[in-house]
């Protein structure tokens, strides 16, 4: 009988020690579940601060080009017989710290009138065979400025040499508003250095050559 029983109480303590997690395991097990939950890393911000692949949805390969600073395309990506939705730019959003109310005041207005530029270049440069519309559309052309510096005008014609330069930075990309996906990615500075030009100029000059770019990488 006491053997028995002996041979009894062995078996259930063998069970009992299966079937209990040990201290060790019991601790990796919240530690596995914190590991999982844990938020993705941010990807690092590009060009000195100024670009933030957050904003186009996360990391994308950005290209640098002579006309277009930084680019991603979709691979593959088609405009012909799309229209392109111009839709009004979002609030400047200064990523550069230190910039005053005037930089702020030249941000707002060029945020105002660049769709406008945008709209007019690609229109042409697309010559039918997409549009581009203030109004409507099945993709969406959206941007940003996130940084702008007013200059001086004084400072540029009796100084010269790059003083008193007018500089603004810029996001815009088109997406599919359906679907919420990225079709392309650009970011880019435009830099009046001196008396002759200012920085709408700059604008209007860019607006040609990123019409011609996009029209020649993404129609047929």
């Amino acid at each position: 009988m006491l053997r028995a029983s002996a041979l009894l109480l062995c078996a259930s303590l063998a069970t009992w020690a299966q079937e209990t997690p040990s201290p060790a395991s019991a601790l990796a097990a919240p530690a596995m579940t914190q590991a999982a939950l844990a938020p993705a890393a941010k990807a690092p911000l590009l060009d000195e601060g100024l670009l933030d692949p957050a904003w186009f949805g996360g990391a994308l390969a950005f290209t640098k080009g002579d006309d277009v600073d930084f680019f991603w395309i979709k691979p593959g990506l088609d405009l012909t017989g799309r229209t392109v939705h111009m839709k009004p730019w979002e609030d400047p959003v200064m990523l550069r710290k230190g910039r005053d109310g005037k930089d702020n005041a030249k941000a707002t207005e060029i945020t105002d009138t660049f769709p406008g530029m945008l709209r007019g270049a690609l229109t042409g440069a697309f010559n039918g065979k997409a549009k581009v519309s203030r109004t409507e559309g099945d993709l969406t052309l959206i941007g940003r400025f996130v940084d702008a510096n007013a200059g001086s005008k004084a400072a540029k014609w009796l100084i010269g040499l790059g003083a008193g330069s007018e500089t603004a930075t810029w996001d815009l990309k088109i997406l599919d508003p359906k679907s919420g996906e990225v079709l392309l990615a650009v970011h880019h500075r435009a830099i009046s250095l001196t008396a002759m030009s200012n920085i709408q100029d700059k604008l209007v000059k860019w607006s040609d050559k990123f019409a011609t770019f996009v029209a020649a990488q993404a129609t047929k």
